[in-house]
């Protein structure tokens, strides 16, 4: 369930620059304490390989979660074929995440 801290995180993406509006979005929640990196999912690239809003794969697939009540929050995107993607708050998360950090 999400919080006041953490329930405006979420975005429909539909072109790359929707994207970038979201990964500046979560870099500004990650950098105000609202939010922390929890690992890229299946096929995703480290968030701080993408985390300047460019040169990302095909596969954007990445977690998050509130400082304050722990809610997950997931960027998933695909942007091979321009399908698109969300910001969104998940239940859990699909997978298992790769062992990555993000400073």
């Amino acid at each position: 369930m999400s919080c006041e801290n953490c329930q405006q995180i979420e975005m429909t993406i539909k072109a790359p620059q929707d994207l970038v509006a979201a990964i500046k979005l979560v870099k500004s929640k990650i950098k105000g304490g609202i939010l922390k990196y929890c690992g890229a999912g299946a096929y995703g690239e480290p968030f701080s390989k993408i985390d300047r809003g460019k040169n990302w794969g095909d596969i954007v697939n990445n977690y998050f979660c509130c400082t304050r009540c722990q809610q997950i929050i997931s960027l998933h995107a695909e942007t091979y074929h321009g399908s698109g993607g969300k910001l969104e708050p998940v239940e859990k998360i699909e997978g298992e995440l790769n062992d990555d950090k993000y400073l």
